[in-house]
């Protein structure tokens, strides 16, 4: 594809191109380095997903392919809002993250309206980082142990931040790290006891 085609792809001031592994990076004066074609990245609301393709009617817009989904689906996100989608880890940041998840420690802050709280987490994980996640996810583990310790069901709506949490967690680590769920889970399993991105058992 041409420079000059380029500009009409994606109707913004195109100044190069850079190779990029997976695809073409495309580079604008607007937003220094566009998303490639093949790569990933991460959505606030739909998690990590693949850049399918870049097209320009109705409007510039990538076309983004969420991974993890039980049925394919594929998600028009415009140019101008390129500044909401996040980086992709890198796989020496996965690798870390998961090192360190001993010390990672629980979140104290709570919200005894149990819709403000969810609606506050909720917000977190889609803004945050895949550490944000892991942390989330790490600490209503603990809530939800602790209320069954005692005896307690606990809140259904801890049980969907921890759902929400683990897998955007888990999605983005896979994808860094170029693994399976099946072969993260083995190693949070085994060296940590911890099931990732799996619903908490009841005894």
């Amino acid at each position: 594809m041409l420079l000059n085609d380029l500009r009409q792809v994606i109707k913004l001031q195109v100044i190069g191109l850079k190779y990029a592994s997976h695809g073409i990076l495309l580079l604008s004066e607007r937003s220094g380095v566009m998303r490639a074609v093949g790569e990933f990245c991460v959505h606030p609301g739909q998690g990590v997903c693949l850049v399918e393709n870049v097209v320009s009617e109705p409007t510039p817009a990538y076309v983004l392919s969420p991974i993890g989904q039980k049925h394919p689906v594929q998600i028009v996100f415009p140019l101008d809002q390129e500044f909401r989608l996040r980086n992709l880890m890198t796989r020496d940041e996965a690798t870390n993250l998961v090192d360190m998840y001993p010390q990672i420690e629980l979140i104290t802050f709570h919200i005894h309206n149990a819709s403000l709280e969810e609606s506050h987490f909720r917000h977190a994980i889609r803004e945050g980082s895949c550490k944000d996640s892991i942390s989330i996810a790490k600490t209503f583990r603990a809530r939800i142990d602790k209320a069954r310790s005692l005896n307690k069901k606990p809140p259904v709506s801890h049980e969907r931040i921890f759902k929400m949490a683990s897998n955007r967690g888990l999605y983005e680590l896979i994808t860094a790290l170029n693994c399976t769920v099946d072969e993260i889970q083995k190693v949070f399993s085994s060296r940590y006891g911890v099931e990732i991105g799996k619903s908490i058992a009841y005894n």
